[in-house]
């Protein structure tokens, strides 16, 4: 297979400077947990390392998104790659023309019209004015911005800026399209008309880098995905993968401790097992139930309780939700006492993908205990009595239906 990109042990280094403290400041203290070089007057400088060691291929016609926090080194690696930056050490190898967005009006010259830019970024690009002239109508009508196109783009706003740099990087046919998080300055319909074009150019061959914090957007447009953690490529997998891994890693590092005490009822502990045996993964075979054990402390008589979880997407979307009181009314009084509940998520119920369990319980009509501060996220493998064929299945959905099919030959 064709490589669009080759990285090999790519790592930056830069230097952060440090004051000494002086009367009284605080300055320099975080430096106390590095290894510094001290300068004559008590300044001293720290290392920091944004990459460490990235080595990955990128194959020509791939859509490949690449996630983390802030801070991770998302963006200094597109900057490398776009040779905006150089890396400390390491290679790169660009097999194609490449066209990069890293920024709203990026390549722009403020004082030259939306006209003279185009122009611009074509001979930057290495186009005759010939060829830019032949994609010039396509790009005015896709960036939208016909009425404006003798202004000069520091009159533009954002959009329309974000629309015509997009436009420019896309129609001037770039073998690589590279794409830092500039797509959310764009409306809805503007996101979605990109998305399309971006699978276009894919379909032809070209190849996407695309980051986003949307990770419906990176859902939507990409079918691999590097994930990075403070510097350094923890994976590259399939998309639906290192979305639910980068989720599932920020959940367990904001979310909430057990116990969690409230004025009326605390929260002992959320189990979630299968089997009788708790993963410490939480990751589970789709043919099976999954356990969800709850167990609080009531401190005191309540009326209309509820207690139970919802089963959302590891973007909030919720799928269904199962409360002790929707079954069992007599159970919405409750004295004082500590309790488990159990309940199970059904086999064969999911589709294969990443969920969250998220607790709730609360006092109908008078306050909620839990709210959304109590998730757990977990993982559901692919039954297999399924067709293995089926290699992305949470494209299609979440929930498995079974109509009972029946097939009978009516006619020969």
């Amino acid at each position: 297979m064709t490589k669009s990109i080759i990285v090999e042990g790519i790592s930056k280094k830069f230097r952060i400077h440090h004051e000494k403290e002086r009367k009284g400041e605080n300055r320099g203290l975080l430096g106390n947990l590095f290894g510094r070089s001290r300068s004559e007057n008590g300044d001293s400088d720290e290392d920091f390392w944004a990459l460490r060691d990235i080595s990955f291929d990128v194959a020509q016609g791939e859509r490949l998104a690449i996630v983390g926090r802030n801070g991770a080194g998302k963006s200094t690696l597109l900057k490398i790659l776009s040779r905006v930056m150089s890396p400390t050490e390491g290679q790169i190898r660009i097999c194609g023309r490449l066209s990069s967005l890293l920024e709203v009006g990026t390549g722009f010259h403020p004082d030259l019209t939306g006209r003279e830019n185009v122009y611009l970024n074509g001979a930057l690009l290495g186009m005759s004015r010939a060829e830019v002239r032949q994609k010039f109508d396509a790009i005015v009508d896709f960036a939208e911005i016909e009425r404006f196109l003798d202004t000069p783009v520091k009159r533009y706003s954002s959009g329309m800026y974000v629309r015509l740099a997009f436009a420019v990087s896309a129609f001037l046919e770039p073998d690589i399209i590279v794409l830092d998080e500039v797509l959310s300055v764009g409306d809805a319909r503007f996101q979605q008309k990109s998305y399309a074009k971006m699978r276009e150019l894919a379909s032809q061959g070209r190849t996407v880098l695309f980051v986003s914090h949307s990770m419906n957007a990176v859902k939507d447009l990409c079918e691999s995905a590097i994930l990075i953690e403070n510097g350094r490529i923890k994976e590259k997998t399939r998309v639906d993968d290192a979305i639910g891994d980068y989720m599932r890693h920020a959940m367990h590092v904001h979310g909430a401790n057990m116990p969690l005490e409230t004025e009326h009822i605390d929260l002992l502990a959320v189990h979630v097992t299968q089997s009788g045996v708790k993963n410490p993964n939480y990751n589970f075979e789709g043919d099976k139930p999954v356990d969800i054990e709850l167990i609080y402390s009531v401190k005191e008589t309540l009326q209309n309780f509820r207690i139970g979880f919802y089963i959302k997407t590891v973007f909030g979307e919720m799928l269904t939700r199962a409360l002790l009181a929707d079954r069992a009314p007599d159970k919405e009084t409750v004295g004082p006492g500590t309790y488990s509940v159990k309940a199970s998520i059904p086999s064969d119920f999911l589709v294969a993908g990443d969920y969250v369990v998220e607790v709730h319980g609360s006092q109908f009509g008078v306050c909620d205990f839990f709210g959304s501060n109590v998730l757990q996220p977990f993982r559901i493998a692919r039954p297999p009595l399924f067709n293995a064929q089926h290699d992305r299945e949470q494209t299609h959905g979440h929930i498995y239906l079974d109509p009972h099919w029946n097939q009978k030959r009516i006619s020969d």
